[in-house]
């Protein structure tokens, strides 16, 4: 019963330090986590956050398989219970850009940390390369599944479509986060129902 408690506590402790990571992460980026931050944040020595985690690049990874965590949990898996086809395809993306840029959002981790990492090899770069790999994966073959619920022309360039949407959302990060423009989203949304509809079947 002892060991139990212990390792229950364990789980706790680390589940604050990650809450408090991914926090901080949200808005001075992966690059701006330190040990000694997240051990003031949380009231916590630096050996005692070492001691769930080991090192820097270590505590970075978990953030990052946390926020996927979180991210699976708010826009994929409640994707799956939309129709296959356009309706799943569009959940998907309406809830991305809402939880990137929308109100009481933070910075989606899949844009930024490829700004922070895109050139710096390392085992927290793997990391976010197999996130972003699984969410472009999930967009791939909800676009397939719209050409094969007959939504999307068959003649439909996956990786092309893929390509655009993936920009635009990328692009509105850009425009809203750093820019501060109120009016990307909107255009956002404008360019993504263009784009679905060049693609569409004649109903």
């Amino acid at each position: 019963m002892l060991e139990q408690r212990i390792s229950q506590k364990g789980f706790a402790t680390k589940s604050i330090i990650l809450q408090s990571a991914l926090e901080i992460a949200s808005k001075a980026g992966l690059e701006g986590l330190t040990i000694g931050t997240i051990a003031e944040t949380v009231q916590m020595s630096k050996s005692g956050v070492f001691a769930h985690f080991g090192s820097r690049e270590e505590l970075q990874v978990e953030v990052v398989r946390e926020y996927y965590q979180r991210f699976e949990d708010l826009v994929f898996l409640p994707a799956l219970t939309k129709p296959k086809g356009l309706p799943r395809l569009r959940h998907m993306i309406q809830a991305w850009l809402k939880m990137s840029v929308g109100d009481d959002s933070t910075s989606c981790f899949f844009i930024s940390g490829a700004a922070e990492f895109d050139d710096r090899p390392g085992i927290v770069r793997d990391e976010l390369v197999r996130s972003v790999e699984d969410w472009r994966s999930a967009l791939r073959r909800a676009i397939k599944e719209a050409i094969a619920a007959g939504d999307l022309k068959k003649s439909t360039k996956v990786d092309a479509l893929l390509f655009q949407l993936y920009s635009t959302v990328l692009g509105v990060h850009h425009d809203a986060r750093f820019l501060q423009n109120a009016q990307s989203l909107v255009t956002a949304n404008k360019l993504i129902k263009d784009l679905l509809s060049n693609y569409q079947t004649i109903q």
